[in-house]
């Protein structure tokens, strides 16, 4: 099947999951499959690269030292989150830091269409399908446009990289403005 056939079917489905018909057309319109995206997925360095090597590449003195800052910095926003959720406040900035050098490294490319074109692909189809569906619902939701759901190839996104189901499941407005903006918003990103 052709991806423009694909991308028909999932369209019509997403439809029939209550997906705006905005929605699909801001996500969906004019895409095509990105090789590239394919080709990280293949080639993910936690499954090529030794745990030691792995770890001893995100783990450095430098990043440790920026965390050490950022809990001081934070502080009273790190306190609140481990006061009400009862998660460490240097456990939480360690995943920061390992997951996106803390914000500085959140991936830049679109969601919606990494996931299709992972959908597509076929190696896991079912499980990138249904982020898909859930990355739709986010953006139908209003806490983030299309075109600003940007993150990693395998649709990880904002400051934890979250999935569109995680984000889903566990997302919460920690800034108390009505949205949730794990990108732009620390308070939002540590209390999810």
């Amino acid at each position: 099947m052709s991806f423009d056939a694909w991308l028909a079917d999932f369209r019509q489905e997403a439809a029939e999951r209550g997906i705006s018909d905005a929605t699909l057309d801001a996500a969906l319109t004019g895409i095509k499959p990105v090789e590239r995206v394919v080709a990280l997925d293949r080639g993910q360095p936690e499954f090529l690269q030794t745990f030691t090597v792995y770890l001893s590449r995100r783990v450095t003195a430098e990043r440790v030292g920026q965390g050490r800052a950022l809990l001081q910095e934070h502080a009273a926003l790190l306190d609140e989150v481990e006061r009400q959720h009862g998660v460490p406040k240097s456990v939480l900035v360690a995943f920061w830091g390992l997951e996106t050098h803390y914000g500085k490294v959140m991936g830049n490319l679109n969601i919606p269409v990494s996931l299709a074109t992972l959908a597509y692909d076929g190696r896991r189809s079912k499980f990138f399908r249904s982020q898909l569906l859930d990355a739709l619902r986010i953006i139908d939701a209003g806490h983030v446009s299309a075109a600003g759901m940007t993150g990693s190839w395998a649709g990880a996104m904002g400051h934890m990289q979250f999935m569109p189901s995680t984000f889903r499941a566990h997302a919460v407005d920690g800034d108390g403005d009505g949205r949730i903006d794990l990108w732009q918003s620390l308070p939002d990103a540590m209390h999810s």
